[in-house]
């Protein structure tokens, strides 16, 4: 028995049993309703990103920044506004924010670092200085150098301070902590930072900045709304003459989540009216409806499909995944003009059909299937949406929709003869002619691996980052360099040898490091160890001597620097992350060392983003295969590197894939090339015009041209069928109404503001406008004639 002889039997057989189909359908679309209320969603957009491979290894080093999950807030008073009043404000606002979205909120360094921060460094002194800098006091340290640093110390110690000084400068007389003054400036975060009474104030005196933990992902637009709103209500405390502005990777959420649903309300509204024309204009029939509701009844099924093997499914992905179902339209079309052409028996009639459409639904379903291979969650999810939203409207055109429509006469375009030779040549010409030209500028084509660029970015907002730079630096777009180890005392051994090499190629203030003041515990016992034996060797011996002598003659008493001396022999405290933490610099430790899922523990380099930096950087990393060089700049690069190889990966895997099921249905060479002719044809102009308009392709593209390749080939499949078989009745008018409607739903995204949405629009939009015309107007040519 043939495939549609058995199509034929089933829909006899169902035939006497329609009210059990319909009840039994009726029991899964509800079990699938039910199911998807039940769904754990996500509205975010973490699912689009990578989560394996080397670009996911890099985002997710990207996501630990310094600032990449904070909030920045920009404090900013006019002209007539006193240091006092802006210290003021900044206070009110830090207290006002919401504990439960701004647990931890700075406005400057801790006021315990005010207390014990000077006594800490004078402790480790001997576990941080180096042999350099020994040799430096070696030079430094002689009779001028000690009496003038001694001279000062009694001018400090008569002063309004010196009580607070005493102990200080007891165990320091010559100030040797300042060694450590030049490393504490390697911590500064913020470039352009100034302290004023413990807060952070920008060098005209004219800002102040805030930095502010949440719990909230940037990818989270939901839990951006309420971040944003939280802030917005907060800054009423604020006097008018003082503003405050939130700078994050939220309000980017916030803003591409609005564009979004403002750009759906009118990419709907103009979908809607362009299916309701196209549904009185060649449709007209009221069961028409039934075809319509085929790719609305399966939604929730496949929706379910997703949630039973992801434990969370992205909304992103089945909103997308919703509008990309309007294509299983298409078999209840065909099965639809079929069905209207009353030539035959219903029965025998979808028999017909059934070939094509399975055929047409497999190659739509493989072509999806490549993307379960996509190192993107959100396309694993969109693939078995699609897979098993798609298989289920075939069976739903295939055995249920036949029995809701009637049979009867459809008006049809009438049917063109056998065309004149000249007539068939000119519309291969004008085809031959179009590839010629379109495949001309495919090689211009370029890839955005830029995922800001695929998003909204209001002027608003990229003003307030110009803003922020200028007034504080680029504190959010430096690069990183990871020095990574298996626990932290190898991180910091990495980073201690990584940073020696790289402060000969990178100028001190350009860095931000934390080697040089938490070295590895065995550095510091070296270091100590360096420490007492020049204190009891002969430049020791010399540096004492003429400190007890000039200490004299000030006045000083012989035990006045006695625990200074005293200490000189005994083994000093060790530099540790906790020791960090008492002085009140928990949180410059905290953005620079950062703990992993694994156990592994990374140390972090900070030097600016420009190309003569990153070159120094990697010629220093060639010797270092545990460290990493992570920037937004060479992330964009590997983003595109990725999507250029994706996209030529999936289209040769789908091609293949499609070649191979066209292959099994036609085995004829000119049948196959001329079901093929359709996609190659939408590629290739698709390809074509984008590298004439210098519109580069992105992460978006790459779904919008695995559609093209799906359609296009059902297309190419029914023409070949009509045009060699004479089978499938309707099949011009269902062709041409199918690529109306994916036009209309997908096409009608190009008015989209959303720069994502755009670029799908942009791509079905010439891609299945190309495949169309080849379909209805080549293939004909290429057989030389139509059959009724």
């Amino acid at each position: 028995m043939t495939f549609s002889a058995l199509v034929s039997s089933l829909f006899r057989c169902l035939e006497r049993r329609r009210p059990l189909l319909f009840t039994v359908v009726i029991i899964i679309l509800a079990g699938g309703l039910f199911g998807f209320f039940r769904l754990r969603m996500q509205e975010n957009i973490a699912a689009m990103l990578p989560d394996s491979g080397r670009v996911a290894a890099t985002f997710q080093l990207l996501e630990k920044a310094p600032f990449a999950r904070k909030v920045v807030i920009s404090i900013e008073g006019n002209e007539e506004t006193s240091q006092a009043a802006l210290i003021d404000a900044v206070d009110r606002l830090a207290e006002a924010l919401d504990p439960a979205l701004f647990p931890v909120v700075v406005s400057g360094p801790d006021f315990r670092s005010q207390q014990s921060l000077l006594p800490w460094l004078v402790s480790i002194l001997p576990s941080l200085v180096t042999e350099q800098e020994l040799q430096v006091l070696r030079r430094e340290l002689d009779r001028e150098e000690i009496s003038f640093r001694l001279r000062e110390s009694y001018r400090q110690l008569l002063g309004p301070e010196g009580w607070a000084l005493k102990g200080i400068i007891r165990q320091d007389p010559l100030g040797l902590h300042r060694l450590l003054f030049q490393k504490l400036r390697l911590l500064n975060l913020v470039p352009q930072a100034r302290l004023v009474d413990g807060h952070f104030l920008s060098q005209d005196g004219k800002s102040a900045l805030i930095a502010a933990k949440t719990p909230i992902a940037m990818t989270d637009s939901a839990g951006s709304e309420k971040l944003l709103n939280a802030f917005l209500q907060a800054r009423k405390v604020l006097p008018e003459s003082i503003q405050g502005t939130l700078v994050s990777g939220h309000r980017y959420a916030v803003a591409n989540a609005r564009a979004i649903r403002g750009d759906l309300w009118l990419i709907l509204s103009c979908s809607l009216l362009a299916l309701a024309a196209i549904f009185i204009i060649f449709l007209r029939r009221p069961q028409a409806i039934f075809v319509f509701l085929v790719p609305l009844s399966v939604v929730c099924l496949a929706a379910v499909a997703v949630g039973a093997v992801y434990r969370e499914v992205s909304a992103v992905t089945i909103g997308f995944g919703a509008v990309l179902l309007g294509i299983s339209v298409d078999f209840g079309l065909h099965v639809y003009f079929a069905l209207g052409s009353g030539k035959e028996d219903a029965a025998t009639l979808v028999g017909n059909v059934a070939r094509p459409v399975v055929f047409g639904g497999l190659t739509t379903v493989s072509a999806f299937a490549v993307l379960l291979s996509s190192d993107l969650p959100g396309q694993r999810q969109l693939a078995l949406f699609s897979i098993t939203g798609i298989t289920a409207a075939l069976l739903l055109a295939l055995i249920v929709l036949p029995h809701l429509l009637p049979l009867g006469k459809e008006n049809s375009i009438p049917d063109r003869q056998k065309s004149d030779g000249g007539g068939r040549f000119l519309v291969i010409a004008l085809w031959a002619g179009l590839l010629i030209l379109a495949g001309w500028q495919v090689p211009k084509v370029t890839v955005d691996g830029d995922l800001a660029g695929m998003g909204m970015i209001p002027e608003e907002l990229a003003a307030d980052e110009a803003r922020l730079r200028h007034t504080w630096g680029d504190v959010r777009g430096r690069a990183m360099i990871w020095s990574l180890g298996s626990d932290l005392e190898e991180a910091l051994a990495v980073s201690h040898r990584l940073y020696q090499q790289l402060a000969a190629e990178v100028a001190s203030p350009d860095l931000v490091a934390l080697a040089p003041l938490l070295p590895p515990l065995a550095v510091q016992e070296n270091n100590q160890r360096r420490w007492r034996r020049f204190w009891a060797g002969g430049e020791g011996d010399r540096i004492l001597s003429t400190l007890a002598r000039e200490s004299a003659a000030l006045g000083f008493s012989s035990q006045a620097f006695a625990p200074f001396i005293d200490g000189l022999g005994r083994a000093a405290p060790l530099a540790t992350v906790d020791g960090f933490r008492s002085v009140g610099l928990a949180e410059i430790v905290d953005a620079l060392l950062v703990s992993f899922p694994d156990g592994r523990c990374g140390a972090l380099t900070l030097i600016p983003e420009t190309s003569a930096h990153l070159a120094a950087a990697e010629r220093v990393l060639m010797g270092f295969p545990e460290a990493r060089l992570v920037s937004q700049g060479r992330f964009r690069t590997a983003i595109g590197d990725a999507i250029q190889e994706d996209f030529v990966r999936f289209i040769a895997i789908a091609g293949f894939v499609v070649f191979v099921l066209v292959s099994l249905l036609f085995r004829r060479p000119g049948r196959i090339l001329a079901a093929l002719t359709p996609v190659v044809t939408g590629l290739v102009v698709m390809l074509g015009i984008m590298g004439f308009f210098a519109w580069p392709l992105n992460l978006f593209n790459i779904i919008a041209a695995i559609l093209v390749i799906g359609l296009g080939v059902d297309y190419g499949i029914f023409m070949v069928c009509r045009q060699s078989q004479g089978t499938a009745c309707g099949t011009e008018r269902a062709v041409l109404v199918s690529g109306l409607t994916t036009l209309a739903g997908f096409g009608a995204l190009v008015l989209a503001r959303h720069p994502a949405l755009h670029s799908i629009g942009v791509t079905v939009l010439l891609g299945i406008g190309a495949a169309i015309p080849a379909a209805l107007y080549v293939i004909p040519a290429l057989y030389g004639k139509r059959t009724s």
